[in-house]
């Protein structure tokens, strides 16, 4: 048997529209609008190859926050007959375009820089680009740190991987600016070698964030804490005997929690039922983002001592133990 946590439609409702997911994405993708067109427009102007190749990873900014707001917008649609477990996964998915993004840009970024350095010359470029540098550096940083807060409170796949976007971008920022500085000191070949030293990282973050998310999508168990934490609030239910196995999988930022239970074989088939559901609700209430438990009542020990004794009201004995209806947490 199965219970859910109240469809949300529009979105989570926690605090204000800028602590909410959609909030927090539109603000990040306008400072990366701002972002892009002044490192691109700065670099061209001051010659700086490390601050333009900067600049293209804004745009990727700007793009991948255009995937992350149709993918949360879709995941919190309500379950459909196509979809009955629901649009989570969109948020999975939004994580796993910001990869692929980040790993295109860093290509790009790569092979203008290796052809530059090359085939290119290299005047040093003006000063100027080396503050734009450091600016970009600060508001990164301060919009990663902004993202991966809203990102936590939801436990948004698709936030933190945003916000390891920005992050990407705040020290791909520093390396432009160290390249930009030492070409001042007569090597202006090093803006070209930070241009591809950001490609480089840009890969390495992108990469990872890539292999997390699909093995997400692989339906790979999440951290033991939280199985734990299931099989404890099942364990609670006064009328279970044994709880035999939990498996979880993640859907967005929802869990998604299986359960085989033991209870006395003389129990009734009704009242097994009803301990079914005095499960699905103590997990709902004390595990945080369980979206949907599954319980399979399986008959244990008929001489092993449990809580629940027959002829005990079945109802009373577990009524304690969670609300009817738990309020999504």
């Amino acid at each position: 048997m199965e219970q859910d946590l109240p469809t949300r439609g529009a979105g989570p409702a926690r605090g204000s529209f800028l602590m909410q997911p959609v909030g927090c994405t539109a603000v990040g993708m306008a400072g990366n609008i701002v972002l892009t067109a002044g490192k691109i427009a700065l670099g061209f102007l001051a010659g700086s190859s490390a601050l333009i190749a900067d600049g293209f990873h804004s745009l990727a900014d700007v793009l991948s926050d255009i995937g992350i707001l149709l993918s949360l917008k879709a995941a919190y649609r309500p379950p459909d007959t196509n979809h009955p477990y629901g649009h989570h996964s969109f948020e999975t998915l939004g994580a796993v375009i910001v990869a692929g993004f980040m790993i295109l840009t860093a290509f790009l970024i790569g092979r203008g820089a290796v052809l530059e350095l090359l085939h290119g010359d290299h005047p040093a470029p003006h000063m100027i680009a080396f503050w734009v540098s450091l600016v970009s550096v600060a508001a990164k940083e301060l919009m990663a740190r902004y993202t991966m807060v809203v990102g936590r409170r939801f436990n948004s796949p698709a936030l933190m991987a945003n916000g390891l976007m920005h992050r990407s971008d705040a020290i791909s920022s520093t390396a432009a600016a160290a390249g930009i500085g030492l070409s001042q000191l007569g090597m202006p070949q090093l803006d070209s070698a930070a241009a591809l030293v950001i490609a480089l990282f840009i890969v390495r973050i992108g990469w990872g964030l890539l292999r997390e998310n699909i093995m997400t999508l692989m339906d790979t168990m999440p951290d033991p804490e939280l199985v734990e934490a299931v099989k404890d609030a099942a364990g609670r239910v006064p009328c279970v005997q044994e709880v035999r196995d939990v498996k979880a999988r993640q859907r967005g930022s929802r869990y998604l929690a299986d359960l085989r239970i033991a209870v006395h074989p003389e129990h009734t088939i009704g009242a097994a039922h009803d301990i079914s559901h005095a499960v699905v609700d103590s997990v709902l209430a004390r595990v945080d983002n369980v979206a949907r438990v599954f319980v399979h009542v399986e008959p244990g020990e008929a001489d092993a001592p449990h809580a629940c004794p027959l002829g005990q009201d079945t109802d009373q004995a577990v009524s304690a133990v969670a609300p009817d209806h738990p309020e999504p947490r």
